[in-house]
């Protein structure tokens, strides 16, 4: 009985030590990721950085090139009005981007987006276009839209397009 006692004692010794030697394990590889992690992070913060003062070294060259250009501007229209003063017949004509152009731009998309497109458009497109010719007709005779997508063959949300597009639905 001894001799089976002792066994048993050794056995469970065996497997304790065991288990304590795989927990250790895990420990040390949890231990290690975290070294792992705060490494790669170091890293991304350097990578980051790096690539900020990049960027800032391209916006500083960008804005360098801008002003000097904005210099070159100003003394090539200070040299063609002394040309038109000295000498109007042989003067550059030169632009000067003053928003004007922007602000036409601009000023137009706001009064067709305010008033909608021109109806004299509408007509044009729908004398080119002879599915459109056709779909109006049909419109016009009170048909439905699947009546009228089944009549031609097409897709009710096509016709459905078509309609919400030129902004006759």
């Amino acid at each position: 009985m001894v001799t089976f006692l002792l066994f048993i004692s050794f056995l469970l010794n065996i497997v304790s030590l065991l288990s304590i030697v795989i927990l250790y394990s895990r420990q040390n590889r949890f231990v290690n990721m975290e070294r792992e992690q705060k490494k790669i992070i170091s890293e991304m913060e350097d990578i980051i950085s790096a690539y900020l003062i990049e960027m800032k070294e391209e916006n500083d060259e960008f804005m360098r090139k801008i002003n000097t250009q904005v210099h070159n501007d100003k003394e090539n229209i200070l040299h063609t009005e002394e040309n038109e003063q000295g000498d109007p017949g042989t003067s550059e004509k030169v632009t000067k981007w003053t928003g004007a152009g922007y602000k036409r731009a601009s000023q137009a998309y706001k009064q067709m987006k305010d008033h909608g497109p021109d109806p004299d458009d509408q007509t044009k497109e729908s004398v080119q276009d002879p599915l459109l010719k056709k779909v109006l007709t049909l419109k016009e005779k009170g048909k439905t839209i699947e009546e009228i997508a089944e009549s031609l063959g097409k897709g009710q949300t096509e016709i459905e397009l078509l309609l919400k597009f030129r902004q006759i639905m």
